[in-house]
């Protein structure tokens, strides 16, 4: 309802200057003696009543039905106040009475709407006996008074026409609107509840994977002690238990992570050393990876929660760069009061369009599998205000720019 009072208003400061510009130029025309006193006061009295009404909604009054009413009751009583002085129902200007009824009947419930269109009914008919002759509107005889009302309907018509399409345009474009804005919040209440199923299914999975590691740590542990007189085969079965020993880490931090509530899955920290952790950490896993890091920014460095949600998404981007490099990747962090970034650069094969505009959805991958480590870092950067965005440079390779928000962030309070 404010939007529609919003244009009411507009609309009707319109009609104001355009009812003055009318009768100024109809009088000079015909020589018709208008009641200039009366009619000022009639248009400067709404125009009063629109200002005061003007910020009363700016300064976010609530606005409910009653007022709505009050509006185009007012409207209609300056419209008959007008129009009484100025010819009755013979004043081509009796067809703005159609205002109030469109704009009753797009804001107001059915009765409210059906009352204002009654009392319209009722100025119109009450004007057609009751009203004030303007002096000298039929000097010149018939074909004068013929060729003033023709103008005058003309005039009328116009400026109603022209009120009515606005205002109908402008209200179309404000609920096509609201009908993005509604189809987005569906479009995140679904990926909310898909990255809660991932989160349920990882928990249910990292706790089923628990027994069969634990076999496999077992039995490479054995491997070790009878391997132990054959270098080659030994040095294989320590690098197997690592790698077994990585797994069950990732899946006890999973099932952590998956029961953290969300207030305890952060911990302060500034940003360049949440930033030059991250980076440090996913070095040390990709120690196969040719890598060049940089972590350049303005100190001191803002404080933030350090969420480990977005400590994971980043994570997920940073090691789809590394799968999908031939040798070497290449990280850049960086930040400043208002937002951190996060570039990362690969000297893989590329993303073709088609695939780049599905990443971010489920089963949609660059590199052949399920797609939900993209997936699930799009939805928590997505929840943080933060955007991924994919490139493919001409000289080849993929180039991944991230952009974090620090309002969702920050840490306004923390000590320095």
């Amino acid at each position: 309802m404010p939007t529609i009072l919003k244009f009411l208003l507009q609309l009707r400061l319109m009609i104001i200057g355009a009812q003055a510009l009318g009768l100024a130029f109809i009088g000079a025309r015909f020589q018709l003696d208008v009641p200039w006193g009366i009619v000022a006061a009639v248009l400067g009295t709404m125009a009063l009543y629109t200002g005061w009404s003007w910020r009363r909604l700016r300064d976010g009054r609530t606005i409910d039905t009653a007022e709505f009413a009050r509006q185009c009751v007012a409207d209609l009583l300056a419209l008959s106040a007008l129009i009484y002085f100025t010819g009755g129902s013979v004043n081509p200007f009796i067809s703005l009475f159609l205002l109030p009824i469109v704009f009753a009947a797009a804001a107001l419930p059915m009765r409210a709407s059906v009352g204002i269109a009654l009392a319209a009914i009722a100025c119109y008919t009450l004007l057609m006996f009751f009203n004030v002759p303007i002096p000298g509107a039929h000097a010149g005889g018939h074909g004068h008074a013929v060729e003033l009302h023709l103008w005058g309907m003309w005039y009328g018509f116009v400026l109603s026409a022209g009120c009515i399409a606005y205002f109908v345009a402008r209200i179309a474009q404000t609920l096509r609107a609201h009908d993005r804005a509604l189809a987005q919040a569906r479009e995140r209440a679904l990926e909310a509840e898909r990255v809660v199923a991932l989160g349920t299914l990882a928990a249910g999975t990292a706790h089923e994977l628990g027994t069969p590691l634990a076999t496999m740590a077992i039995l490479a542990k054995d491997l070790d002690t009878d391997l132990a007189g054959q270098p080659a085969l030994h040095a294989a079965v320590v690098t197997l238990r690592q790698q077994i020993a990585r797994c069950k880490e990732s899946l006890a931090r999973l099932a952590t992570d998956a029961g953290e509530l969300p207030a305890d899955s952060g911990h302060p920290a500034r940003a360049d050393e949440f930033l030059a952790g991250l980076l440090a950490d996913w070095q040390r896993q990709q120690s196969a990876r040719e890598i060049t890091v940089a972590v350049p920014g303005p100190q001191p460095a803002p404080r933030i929660i350090a969420d480990r949600t977005l400590h994971q998404a980043l994570f997920n981007v940073l090691n789809n760069a590394a799968d999908a490099s031939a040798q070497h990747v290449e990280a850049r962090a960086a930040w400043d009061e208002r937002a951190m970034w996060l570039d990362v650069r690969d000297d893989g094969p590329g993303i073709e369009a088609r695939v780049r505009e599905q990443v971010g959805r489920p089963l949609a991958s660059t590199k052949g599998g399920l797609g939900i480590g993209l997936y699930l870092a799009h939805s928590v950067l997505s929840r943080l205000g933060g955007s991924v965005e994919f490139g493919t440079p001409p000289e080849g390779g993929t180039v991944v720019h991230v952009e974090i928000p620090l309002a969702a962030l920050r840490m306004t309070d923390a000590p320095a």
